[in-house]
């Protein structure tokens, strides 16, 4: 398979200019030297860019703002970026999907630089009402000449730099060629954190974050993985078999992500993790790193339980008023230790959690409806929860050896 190469617009300008631009003026050497030994080694790129801007200045730049924007694959930011300004510092932003159709980006130089793969430059001091209000609002705050540029990374895809400078002369010719040449020595430097940013936003979207840290720290191998102890949640859909026959699939797979957005927004902000989708099935940790920390992490977790079944009614109602199926769920908590490996046929791998824990919280869970509750919760983990309770009995559940004791809330939700 062939290489692929860079862009021609990119290969015109090296070959016309060089990699540093004109040697007329202020030299960006001493930058591109910068870039390729100390910087090349900064992950962080707001690290990154201030660090550049600094050396920029120092070599006699006169750079008030400084920034970029990379494209991604994620399933729900379309791009992302940092900026660096003289004023306030550095800062980071995400382009979620979709805000190519706002009025901020149609019109404006972000567009033009990827649609045209041209640079725009604009002299801010004599602006009109056509002009997009980006330009008036860095007008406002002194800045006199604004300059964005196509940076191209490996793919050949067209991403998109800016470099501002309040001097009222603005930039010269020579200035922008250095532009365009520090586009080219950035690049690599980007692509590299761009590459670490979007696996691991990939990974934390389809695997989560608490796994997908693993996969990056190298627990690649069948059989990687360690004990852990947490309060473990599982829950159900009632009735969903019924529910997957007759509902189309646009509303099936709506009722689904009802469904999984308020489990998962609840766990979330308690600190609980979702390990697995299992059908219409969540399997959530919310591990406990010290022994110390079982009581709060076990209220966390029923806490996340009794707020995600207080979103549903609402959700549920929301549902109602438009005509589509009610969401009911059980879920059951346990506390206790799993081994979190990686498992599986040699070329197929997944992080998964084998133990009694878990088939005991499913168990749990798949008592709620024959108990006439929607919440149940292990002796293990009720002996932790500060909140009144209500001892339902003792129970048998498949595959667990004895009678289990099991507990509510006293008051219903």
């Amino acid at each position: 398979m062939a290489e692929p190469q860079p862009p021609a617009p990119v290969l015109r300008e090296l070959s016309r200019r060089g990699l540093l631009g004109p040697e007329e003026g202020w030299s960006l050497a001493p930058v591109g030297a910068w870039i390729m030994i100390e910087g090349r080694h900064i992950s962080d790129p707001q690290a990154l860019l201030e660090a550049l801007a600094v050396r920029l200045n120092t070599a006699g730049a006169g750079i008030d703002r400084l920034g970029f924007t990379i494209r991604t694959i994620h399933p729900q930011i379309v791009a992302w970026g940092c900026y660096w300004s003289r004023k306030n510092g550095t800062g980071m932003f995400t382009g979620q999907h979709g805000t190519q159709n706002s009025d901020a980006y149609v019109g404006s130089p972000v567009q033009y630089v990827y649609e045209n793969q041209r640079p725009f430059r604009k002299r801010l001091t004599a602006l009109t009402d056509r002009d997009p209000l980006l330009l008036h609002e860095l007008r406002a705050d002194g800045i006199a000449d604004y300059y964005a540029l196509p940076l191209y990374l490996g793919s050949g895809d067209v991403n998109f730099m800016t470099v501002s400078t309040a001097r009222p002369a603005g930039f010269s010719d020579e200035d922008l060629e250095r532009f365009e040449a520090l586009a080219n020595l950035l690049a690599p430097l980007l692509e590299a954190i761009h590459a670490r940013r979007m696996t691991l936003g990939l990974l934390n979207a389809f695997v989560g974050p608490r796994i997908g840290d693993r996969i990056l720290r190298g627990q690649v191998k069948r059989g990687d993985g360690d004990r852990i102890e947490a309060a473990f949640w599982y829950s159900d859909l009632r009735g969903f078999t019924a529910l997957s026959e007759s509902l189309p699939a646009e509303q099936l797979l709506s009722l689904l992500n009802d469904y999984f957005e308020n489990c998962a927004a609840a766990a979330a902000a308690r600190g609980g993790e979702i390990l697995q989708f299992i059908g219409d099935a969540i399997l959530i940790v919310f591990e406990i790193r010290e022994r110390a920390d079982e009581e709060k992490v076990c209220n966390d977790a029923l806490d996340a339980a009794i707020d995600a079944l207080n979103a549903m009614a609402v959700t549920n109602h929301r549902r109602r008023r438009g005509g589509y199926a009610q969401i009911e769920f059980g879920l059951g908590l346990h506390l206790g230790q799993v081994t979190h490996a990686n498992v599986g046929a040699p070329d197929r791998l997944a992080f998964n959690v084998v133990g009694p824990a878990v088939n005991k919280t499913a168990r749990l869970q798949s008592m709620t409806k024959e108990a006439g509750v929607p919440l149940l919760l292990s002796k293990e983990f009720a002996s932790h929860i500060r909140r009144p309770l209500r001892s339902i009995g003792h129970f048998d559940l498949r595959g667990v050896q004895g009678p289990q004791e099991m507990f509510t809330l006293e008051k219903e939700l």
